[in-house]
């Protein structure tokens, strides 16, 4: 799927919109990728970054090579910022710590009791 919206032409009359949001739409687009990766199996950070790193340049030379596109160092570099910024919200979901209720709710009464 992402292929496909990689590598489609765009037309004419959202050229210029394409191009306004083209970098936000990379840094998010890898941030998601990296993140979820990350959160779905634990590999090592370095693997994740590689990864991303990879599809990012993979996209922008195909995107480069084809005569309707155009590949972007711009593209690129918001796409690896992205998997960064993806990698480190990823380490800090892993650092929250998870099933232990919040220290509002312990000390807050419930029907006139504490808990």
């Amino acid at each position: 799927m992402l292929v496909l919206l990689f590598l489609v032409p765009i037309p004419h009359r959202f050229d210029v919109f394409a191009r306004r949001y083209d970098g936000l739409a990379h840094l998010l687009l890898f941030l998601v990728f990296s993140l979820l990766y990350q959160l779905d199996g634990r590999p090592a950070v370095g693997k994740t970054l590689v990864i991303a790193v990879l599809l990012a340049g993979g996209t922008e030379l195909t995107q480069w090579a084809l005569p309707y596109r155009g590949g972007q160092w711009s593209d690129f570099a918001m796409g690896v910022a992205g998997a960064g910024i993806g990698v480190v919200l990823s380490l800090l979901a892993a650092r929250w710590p998870r099933g232990t209720p919040n220290a509002l709710a312990q000390t807050a009464p419930t029907n006139g009791k504490a808990r």
